[in-house]
């Protein structure tokens, strides 16, 4: 075998060794990517905003009978875990709650339903991207508020969010005024100078 040339059993070799490894890179890569570390925190950071306001839900008391419960009393976040209960009956086959978690095996978000005795898992909704499932979370404690006893003036972050909208609206007309002056300024400069600006 020459310096410059392959014989076609080593390049039959090679050739295989390269298509094996392709091979297993491809597989390192898959395995790596369903391991992967599943964003919960701004699904965990929501549910604690929302339980420290004065939001009232419609539950299933211990008597069986509809009353209605503060979102502090209802809901838990513990080792990137959201549980919501919406039933404790003292009766165990009525309890129930929904619980939010970080599924590494399904590489999802999953929201699930645990019912009755001995719950098993009832999957409400899953996905990968942490809006879509506050999004779904939000949208299922909305059909359930107690408008009676919820006020929204009186939610700390609902002031804070209008706090934040005038101080938005505010810059906006700032910058609207600056523009529009900027403008003036310009219109000025081109009737009397032809748009150039006089020599300082």
């Amino acid at each position: 075998m020459s310096e410059v040339g392959m014989s076609k059993g080593l390049r039959f070799f090679f050739k295989r060794l390269e298509k094996r490894s392709g091979q297993l890179d491809e597989a390192r890569l898959t395995e790596e990517s369903r391991n992967q570390e599943i964003p919960f925190d701004d699904v965990e950071r929501f549910a604690r905003a929302i339980m420290s306001q004065n939001i009232f839900i419609h539950t299933v008391g211990i008597n069986g009978k509809d009353e209605s419960t503060i979102l502090s009393k209802a809901m838990f976040s513990i080792n990137k875990v959201v549980r919501l209960y919406y039933s404790t009956s003292i009766d165990e086959s009525c309890q129930g709650y929904l619980r939010l978690h970080a599924d590494q095996t399904k590489q999802m978000i999953v929201v699930e339903r645990l019912h009755g005795l001995r719950p098993c898992p009832e999957t409400l909704y899953a996905s990968k991207d942490e809006s879509h499932v506050i999004r779904f979370f939000a949208n299922w404690i909305l059909k359930r508020i107690d408008w009676d006893k919820t006020k929204i003036n009186n939610l700390d972050l609902y002031k804070k969010l209008k706090e934040v909208e005038r101080l938005e609206y505010e810059e906006q007309i700032a910058q609207d005024l600056a523009e529009i002056e900027a403008l003036e300024i310009q219109t000025t400069l081109d009737k009397h100078f032809g748009g150039k600006r006089p020599n300082a």
